[in-house]
């Protein structure tokens, strides 16, 4: 099933989104702060894995998009730019990133940003 996961969105843009994601038939969660520590998997239901990790919390605003297939992905990415809902940190459900905790793939998509701003790679090639 298509699911977005929301962190940490500002009241007003996660109605907007929830809004966009029930016009696009997309189903959605709210990630709360106490469970960062649970595996990717298991926030989207995947996995009954229930350990908990502690990590570093964070505050920034971060999507996870699961299941959306690629016309959809372009439609609902238009959408939040038509209505004026940017969110800087966005990744797709990987088979990597389904192992992480939300504190991981936070800091995985930071580390991604900032490499991409200083115009290098973020992760060294595999030989």
């Amino acid at each position: 099933m298509s699911e977005v996961l929301l962190y940490n969105i500002e009241k007003q843009k996660e109605l907007k989104i929830k809004m966009l994601c029930h016009k696009l038939n997309i189903g959605f969660r709210t990630v709360e702060k106490e469970e960062f520590g649970y595996r990717i998997s298991y926030l989207l239901g995947l996995s009954a894995d229930d350990v908990r990790e502690e990590g570093e919390d964070f505050s920034e605003e971060m999507l996870l998009l699961s299941d959306i297939g690629g016309g959809m992905l372009n439609l609902f990415l238009t959408q939040l730019i038509r209505q004026k809902t940017p969110v800087a940190l966005k990744a797709v459900r990987t088979d990597t990133n389904m192992q992480f905790m939300s504190y991981g793939l936070y800091r995985e998509l930071s580390a991604e940003r900032e490499a991409i701003q200083r115009g290098v790679t973020a992760h060294k090639p595999e030989e």
